[in-house]
């Protein structure tokens, strides 16, 4: 049966988690690479708990870090999309566009395709106003994505669950307005 699709980019296809997607997630998950900005890999029953709480606010909210098929191949590559997140380091909640796409699909854009997809939901569907992203310094790749579809860059941050970890601790906060 053809997967069914939320929204779709040129070569992405953006949807719920099902449960095949755990074992390659996982794996993914326990990458040192993928996870180098990261406090640590995640285990098997992590994943699984972050797919559970990407089902749950997909229930409430109407978005997540959706699950991400390439459509030629129709394989899993990661996630690309939005979260509702509460730090310290800002006043109340936001939502934040994310994404972790496994090795064997970098450098090939889908980050940055992706991403744009993912404003264009939130613009025309979701109708919010507003998308932060963050990350830590030293997570460039990332912060090419961030540039590349038009984010600002608006302050630099500690991460205050991250202070025993010295790379990952200092932050980049960065901003699109959709209206």
């Amino acid at each position: 049966m053809p997967t069914t699709y939320l929204f779709q980019s040129e070569h992405l296809g953006f949807r719920i988690w099902k449960p095949e997607d755990l074992l390659p997630f996982s794996k993914m998950n326990q990458d040192q690479e993928v996870m180098r900005h990261f406090p640590k890999t995640l285990t098997e029953s992590e994943s699984q708990d972050f797919i559970d709480r990407m089902d749950e606010m997909h229930r409430r909210l109407g978005f997540c870090y959706f699950a991400v098929d390439e459509i030629e191949s129709g394989q899993f590559i990661g996630f690309i999309g939005l979260a509702e997140k509460n730090f310290a380091e800002h006043d109340g909640l936001f939502v934040d566009i994310g994404w972790r796409l496994a090795p064997e699909f970098w450098n090939k854009g889908y980050a940055t395709e992706g991403a744009k997809r993912v404003l264009a939901y939130a613009k025309n569907v979701l109708q919010l106003q507003e998308i932060i992203a963050i990350a830590p310094q030293t997570n460039q790749n990332s912060i090419n994505v961030m540039e590349k579809i038009g984010m600002i860059y608006i302050r630099n941050f500690k991460f205050d669950v991250l202070k025993d970890y010295p790379t990952l601790v200092n932050g980049v906060w960065y901003s699109i307005q959709l209206t």
